[in-house]
């Protein structure tokens, strides 16, 4: 072989790398980019403001929504159940804010009669201040349900808005994620398979990354106000795996998409909790890890909301 043809091969090779290399994508410096603008977060104002609501139903499940983040669901198997839920992790800035609401039956393929549902929206002055149990609250509306049980519905739903103050703006979907509606849909539903493998196997081996989680939480924790004790335990319980706890496998999901398309997760399509679950063979309980996540616009790499 000439040397014209080995210095003509060796050029080619240096350019595939070049390329390659250009192509590269350092995930971890992407990924701190991501979470630092929730690092040392700086708020608008020095109000702490908390909204909750309170679900009161009867005979029938149902699932919630705030501005199009999974809020609530309900799909046990008891006639009733009261829950008050907190809304702050649904809500990224001020303004106007979406609820939405399906009522579905808890069995058969209509809503009962005797199906009823309430609704009552509050919200407390200061969530810090817990000796006075987050200072004043306020109820800002209430809803029922009216009895559509004589019309035969398979499902009913009910949109409406409401408005909250909150001192934060969180921008990072907007600013980062992918519309993934304007995907393939089967390739949207293996990538996010495989990040649920991932996140599956890094529980199993024990091999979770505990930086990792505190930057993604301090998201939440933006939300819901700096508790540093509270952070460490919430990753740790993320990260122990208790005795008699039993990692079931990734079957019978769905995916599930929020904000917009811009968020996907995997449900169990038995009950639309997180597909990452634990059996406790002990307490004959069962608990749930939630992951939601969001691909890169800019990078393709998929990252934990």
């Amino acid at each position: 072989m000439s040397s014209k043809i080995i210095f003509s091969l060796f050029s080619i090779l240096l350019l595939a790398l070049a390329a390659n290399g250009q192509h590269k994508v350092d995930y971890d410096q992407v990924d701190i980019e991501i979470t630092n603008h929730y690092k040392d977060y700086k708020y608008s104002n020095r109000k702490r403001p908390g909204y909750y609501l309170q679900i009161n139903n009867q005979n029938c499940h149902y699932e919630i929504d705030i501005n199009d983040l999974s809020c609530g669901e309900f799909y046990d198997p008891y006639p009733m159940y009261s829950v008050r839920l907190p809304l702050n992790l649904n809500i990224l800035k001020s303004g106007e804010q979406k609820l939405s609401l399906k009522v579905l039956p808890d069995v058969g393929d209509f809503i009962k009669e005797s199906a009823s549902l309430q609704l009552r929206l509050m919200r407390y002055d200061d969530m810090l201040d817990i000796e006075n149990e987050f200072g004043k609250s306020k109820v800002i509306w209430e809803w029922k349900m009216p009895n559509v049980g004589e019309h035969k519905l398979p499902i009913f739903i009910f949109h409406t808005t409401f408005e909250a103050k909150v001192p934060y703006k969180l921008e990072i979907l907007d600013l980062y994620a992918t519309d993934l509606s304007v995907l393939d849909k089967k390739v949207v539903l293996e990538e996010v398979l495989k990040e649920f493998q991932l996140k599956k196997e890094s529980i199993v081996n024990n091999t979770q990354d505990r930086d990792y989680l505190i930057r993604h939480l301090n998201r939440a924790f933006v939300q819901i106000y700096p508790d540093n004790e509270l952070l460490a335990k919430t990753v740790d319980d993320m990260m122990i795996v208790e005795n008699h706890m039993e990692l079931q496998p990734l079957e019978n999901y769905e995916i599930r998409f929020y904000y917009n398309y811009k968020i996907a997760t995997l449900v169990r399509k038995e009950n639309k909790q997180s597909a990452i679950w634990f059996n406790n063979t002990s307490k004959k309980e069962k608990s749930y890890q939630p992951y939601y996540i969001f691909k890169n616009k800019k990078t393709g790499t998929w990252h934990m909301w």
